[in-house]
């Protein structure tokens, strides 16, 4: 790609200083001024190489010399990336200005894996708070949950707006959001708000059960059954499934001890979700674990779909279709992880707590960047 002045832009070739490039001149201003490219620096503006091919291609700066993609791509092969993720968030008029460039308008990073800071268009970055850290990553880039909780949770305690655009293999950028929820329903919790009478009937109910292939049967009319959020009406009674049976044995005997291993990590899940007071239905249907009711089932839809974090997508390919997924069925995909303070998977109290669980979300309509360019 040559040097020469797309569009006629009044704005000279960038120049090498050290590990980045510099657009020296009074004419180099107005890339801070109008769109916070890079930083000021006393004779210019300094900019990253992702960031001389976004003015490139944004503002018609011309290349610092032929050849100069080919020699940048040898040392920096996320080029090409960058620059696409920095052309979705600028082409709609976004102001975003890299973590490495923040102390130019006077802010700070929530959490340090934060790539940039986004402001709405109709602002100045240094008259006001950043709405947004972002983070960008390839569509087959592997998922770490628990760094993504974490950063989740430090941007979201400033008010912030966790945001994640994703590349694909065509170099197409869509945008999600992270969000930590805390899914809560309208039935008792049964491991403690039941009365000496409803622990009687799911005792009598529990003694007397029939196992299945699956689960257990229970002689006891679905209008008598006490567990609301579990459980399903079956010929004149209440059939539970397996790990169902599990948490209802846990009610009757709150000492008997939780199993160990992947079949422990889901009853204590399926505890927690039912302590909330949330009715639970497998998810088999929606390509997850289950889904969560907050009221009865028929009276409105489920509108979370929850996975373990042991059955949740690897990368970022499989996450954004399970979550693009849910939200064509008006429904929020949870990722349950173990909790980060005093309770944890270990804890065998029924009913103790200790999830925490991760959406990832589509946006709104007007805040879905995508680069301008299709490829």
């Amino acid at each position: 790609m040559a040097s020469t002045n797309i569009g006629g832009s009044r704005l000279p070739a960038p120049v090498k200083r050290g590990e980045d490039w510099v657009v020296l001149g009074g004419t180099a201003n107005r890339l801070w001024e109008r769109g916070y490219f890079g930083r000021p620096i006393r004779d210019g503006i300094q900019l990253t190489a992702a960031e001389v091919l976004n003015a490139h291609r944004l503002r018609g700066m011309p290349l610092p010399y032929d050849g100069w993609l080919a020699d940048t791509l040898t040392s920096n092969p996320n080029l090409l990336f960058e620059a696409e993720v920095l052309g979705a968030l600028r082409y709609p008029g976004e102001k975003v200005i890299l973590s490495q460039n923040i102390a130019s308008a006077n802010a700070v990073l929530l959490d340090e894996d934060s790539w940039a800071l986004r402001w709405p268009r109709d602002v100045k970055p240094s008259e006001t708070e950043p709405v947004a850290e972002v983070r960008w990553m390839r569509a087959r880039d592997a998922i770490d949950w628990e760094v993504l909780a974490r950063w989740t949770s430090n941007v979201e305690s400033g008010g912030r707006i966790p945001e994640i655009l994703i590349v694909d293999d065509e170099h197409g950028v869509v945008t999600y959001r992270c969000k930590h929820h805390n899914p809560r329903g309208e039935q008792k919790n049964p491991f403690n708000d039941l009365d000496n009478d409803a622990r009687r009937k799911v005792a009598h109910a529990w003694s007397s059960g029939h196992e299945t292939s699956g689960g257990y049967w229970l002689n006891i009319q679905s209008g008598e059954w006490p567990i609301t959020g579990s459980g399903i009406n079956l010929e004149d009674g209440v059939w539970i499934d397996h790990l169902e049976a599990r948490a209802v044995s846990r009610i009757v005997n709150p000492t008997m001890l939780r199993p160990e291993g992947v079949e422990g990590t889901l009853l204590h899940i399926l505890e927690d979700l039912l302590s909330r007071g949330l009715t639970i239905r497998p998810g088999f249907k929606y390509g997850t674990r289950w889904r969560a009711y907050d009221g009865l089932v028929g009276d409105g839809h489920a509108p979370w779909l929850i996975v373990p974090i042991h059955e949740a997508p690897t990368d970022w390919a499989e996450a954004c279709l399970s979550a693009r997924l849910s939200a064509g069925v008006n429904k929020k995909w949870l990722c349950a992880l173990p909790s980060t303070k005093t309770q944890s998977p270990s804890d065998s109290r029924p009913g103790s707590g200790g999830w925490r669980f991760l959406a990832l979300e589509r946006p709104p309509s007007d805040a879905r960047w995508t680069n301008p360019i299709k490829h």
